[in-house]
């Protein structure tokens, strides 16, 4: 099992890998090439510039590229565990009827005299 590890300032307990199989047809290149090049274009807009992404030989090009794509996934996964976090997270935790259970229990509660301040420490306990 691995452990925990940071990326950026963001710390993840999973470690993806990406690879592809097969030969790279002309449209295979030419995606990798775009998506290189753009995020080289990236790397030489930041202060100080980054070190761009090898292109060639053919072996560099899919490394770089397959780089990228890794990039893109893990700040996609840290998209998601940021959703899950939010009120986005909230509707995906529970179903409708457990929503609508807990807004009725919240009511309830309300209505029998309890606090919000109670009912807040309550569920953060």
């Amino acid at each position: 099992m691995l452990a925990g590890f940071r990326y950026g300032n963001n710390f993840m307990n999973v470690v993806f890998t990406i690879d592809y199989t097969g030969v790279a047809d002309a449209d295979d290149v030419l995606a990798a090439r775009q998506i290189v090049f753009l995020e080289n274009q990236r790397l030489a807009a930041l202060t100080p510039p980054g070190t761009p992404l090898p292109t060639a030989p053919p072996a560099s090009l899919k490394a770089s590229y397959l780089s990228v794509l890794l990039t893109i996934v893990t700040n996609a996964h840290l998209s998601y565990i940021a959703q899950t976090k939010s009120d986005v997270g909230y509707v995906a935790r529970f179903t409708l009827a457990e929503r609508t259970q807990i807004a009725a229990n919240l009511v309830t509660r309300l209505n029998n005299g309890e606090s919000s301040a109670s009912i807040v420490t309550d569920t953060v306990s």
